[in-house]
């Protein structure tokens, strides 16, 4: 049975917390409960499993969970057939919401999300009563267990960490954490029986206010979530098995809420509590050094953190705050750190830094994806949230191991590099006390004239690197900008020019050269959107050429159905925007004729609030536009040309994707060059824009 338990679970996503589950196939489904029936009349000939309480096989608690969870998947089940008409048990996302509201919850976002954390808290409890069940189910060993003695209260059975006497876990209940402590120390399992026994402790409410109190609980406690070795807990994880057997939210009861939790929508993959012990994990893997050649500088950072409380605790505790959804949870979880870790013992020194890290924990990723890396302002402002060279350390790691465990694509190469760039950005900036000074511009250029010593190349290098704007030439590396240059130098002549610069699958960046004029952006997204392909990054620059003509390159980090079907579409490419250069069409019926569908599904999602934010403080030069709304192809042409339109131009665009909800953020300035910062001008591009994406989201074609 067990067996078999294990296969269906992998057919079925081998994870309770799926995003669209199967109510009876998947883990915590009710095949797991038809399994717990067939184990109990086999094993003990039950005929119902709650007779399973007379036989004291099961305690009246443990029943009671059962019971809960069966109902609940039941009514569940019974909805999901009910409004198909037929059987049909996946939970997709437009049945979430059907099946919120008839049970009460709400339909829209917040109710879903309490649905379904519901949903998840009862599957877990079934997944976990089947797995202690069937370990219940197993005969007695033939032999008598090997066993000795260890002192404190434990002794080894068979190699085993276990106690000496269960009902000494009531006169001492930092026994529990001794066990897992000495479990680590000597890099041995604990012994089932023990840890069935520690399960039905944490059940008392008493027990864990008692362990809670107790000063070498807390002292054993901070040492498992610190401990960075690997161990032979199940499933490799100290936290992980803290959390499996109960003792995660003994130690912290305000843990509990997010248990389950869930955010509506297709990017959060995990619940919050898989993902904060994710997190951890994913630190401790970083400071062995296991991912070296993925995050080489996230890894050196990591083996050399000088406050590993502040950093684990900080990973641990970083959405605690999300325990009531809703927004500003990195504030509540500020205020909600600070009790939790003055109980369990942590010096307050470190208690502020850890409440600082989880107040700021979105930031980094927010400043990375969003704003301008090589404005000074930009790296200036952000220094200013850090606590100093080691809080920016600190910040980094903890940034990369939430974003990284958030989902299993969310850390994009791309994102990861533009996290990489800021750390370094800012780090130089605190080694040079906060000046900005010419050296590193001179750096670059000498590198890069290093690589071209042919002298009719250096000689168009030389003045290609003095007409760029600086930003270019900190935004990219010395071998980026030869091939860039040697792309414009064969470009002199031509109208049309596009090329596949370099490819990392899966994305490819593309390079657009031609005279700079106005809509120059709109026709090149315009092009890529009628080819299907998805942006994920650009960056727009303009200078004059030796022939004095103003020359734009942009470029674009674009992703395709494959590398190959990007590649081998540059001649579409090329043919569609010579064909808007020479006002053949407009870049909007270029859009609008394609008649394709998009590569992605049209699968029900959850819905995504749209926002326009106008931003002039961030940036030195320019207005930062910031459009959150839905994903649809096509997006980034639409607002470009609405932008454009109104007598906007654009420096440069970065856009953030999180599963079906995306930022995409513009640099602009009006037709002096200058900021935007007329209030009635500023509304005026926030209703535009916002028109824009409600008339895209109605189906109009012409927005």
């Amino acid at each position: 049975l067990s067996d078999r338990a294990e296969e269906r679970a992998a057919r079925f996503g081998d994870s309770v917390y799926l995003l669209e589950p199967d109510v009876r196939n998947g883990i915590g489904g009710l095949r797991d409960l038809d399994l717990m029936h067939w184990v109990a009349r086999a094993r003990w000939r039950a005929a119902r499993l709650s007779d399973l309480v007379q036989l004291s096989v099961l305690l009246p608690r443990e029943w009671a969970q059962i019971d809960a969870a069966a109902r609940f998947a039941w009514r569940v089940r019974n909805l999901l057939h009910l409004h198909a008409g037929r059987r049909s048990d996946r939970l997709s996302f437009d049945q979430q919401e059907l099946i919120a509201g008839k049970l009460g919850y709400g339909s829209s976002g917040p109710g879903v999300e309490t649905f379904m954390s519901e949903y998840y808290r009862h599957a877990r409890s079934l997944w976990q009563c089947r797995s202690m069940l069937l370990q219940r189910a197993e005969p007695p060993p033939k032999r008598r267990p090997r066993e000795v003695l260890i002192g404190n209260g434990l002794k080894l059975t068979n190699e085993q960490v276990s106690i000496e006497d269960p009902g000494q876990l009531e006169v001492e209940p930092a026994l529990a954490l001794r066990v897992y402590d000495e479990a680590v120390r000597r890099n041995l399992p604990v012994y089932p029986f023990a840890r069935d026994s520690i399960a039905r402790a944490v059940a008392s409410a008493d027990f864990c206010e008692r362990l809670r109190e107790s000063p070498e609980a807390q002292r054993l406690f901070q040492r498992l979530v610190t401990t960075v070795q690997r161990t032979r807990l199940r499933g490799g994880s100290v936290l992980k098995e803290l959390h499996d057997v109960g003792l995660l939210v003994a130690m912290i009861p305000e843990f509990a809420p997010v248990v389950g939790r869930v955010h509506h929508d297709v990017y959060h993959v995990y619940t919050v509590d898989v993902h904060s012990v994710a997190c951890v994990d994913r630190l401790r893997e970083l400071c062995r050094g296991e991912l070296a050649t993925e995050h080489p500088l996230a890894s050196h950072l990591a083996a050399e953190i000088s406050r590993p409380n502040v950093l684990f605790f900080a990973a641990l505790l970083h959405d605690v705050g999300k325990d009531i959804g809703g927004k500003q949870h990195a504030v509540r979880g500020y205020e909600m750190a600070g009790k939790i870790l003055l109980r369990l013992g942590i010096p307050e020194a470190d208690v502020r830094e850890v409440q600082h890290l989880i107040l700021k924990h979105l930031h980094m990723y927010h400043v990375a994806t969003r704003r301008d890396l090589d404005d000074p302002r930009t790296i200036e402002s952000f220094c200013e949230e850090v606590h100093g060279r080691e809080g920016l350390r600190e910040l980094y790691v903890l940034t990369l191991c939430d974003v990284s465990t958030t989902s299993p694509t969310a850390l994009t190469s791309w994102k990861a590099r533009m996290l990489e760039e800021l750390y370094l950005a800012a780090d130089r900036y605190f080694e040079s006390g906060g000046r900005h000074g010419s050296e590193r511009l001179d750096q670059v250029k000498q590198a890069v004239l290093a690589m071209c010593p042919e002298r009719g190349e250096r000689e168009f290098l030389e003045y290609y690197l003095n007409a760029m704007p600086e930003r270019y030439l900190y935004s990219n590396d010395p071998e980026e900008i030869v091939r860039h240059s040697r792309f414009a130098r064969a470009a002199q002549m031509q109208q049309v020019n596009v090329t596949a610069m370099t490819t990392a699958d899966p994305y490819v960046e593309l390079a657009f050269i031609a005279d700079d004029r106005p809509g120059l952006l709109a026709m090149i997204t315009a092009t890529l959107a009628a080819a299907r392909f998805k942006v994920i990054s650009a960056q727009v620059y303009s200078w004059i050429d030796s022939f004095g003509r103003p020359r734009a390159l942009d470029l674009f980090w674009v992703r395709g159905s494959t590398v190959d079907a990007v590649v081998n579409g540059l001649a579409r490419l090329e043919r569609d925007f010579g064909r808007l250069l020479s006002q053949e069409l407009t870049p909007a019926a270029l859009v609008t004729g394609g008649g394709r569908t998009a590569h992605w599904s049209d699968r029900p999602t959850p819905g995504v609030q749209s926002e326009v934010v106008v931003d002039n403080r961030c940036a030195t030069s320019d207005t930062v536009i910031e459009v959150t709304t839905r994903d649809r192809l096509g997006l980034l042409f639409w607002l470009s040309n609405a932008i454009q339109s109104l007598g906007l131009q654009i420096s440069l665009a970065k856009i953030n994707t999180e599963g079906t909800q995306v930022a995409d953020v513009f640099y602009v300035t009006d037709a002096n060059g200058a900021k935007v910062t007329d209030p009635v001008r500023i509304e005026a591009i926030k209703q535009r824009l916002l028109s824009t994406v409600a008339r895209l989201e109605n189906g109009s074609v012409d927005p």
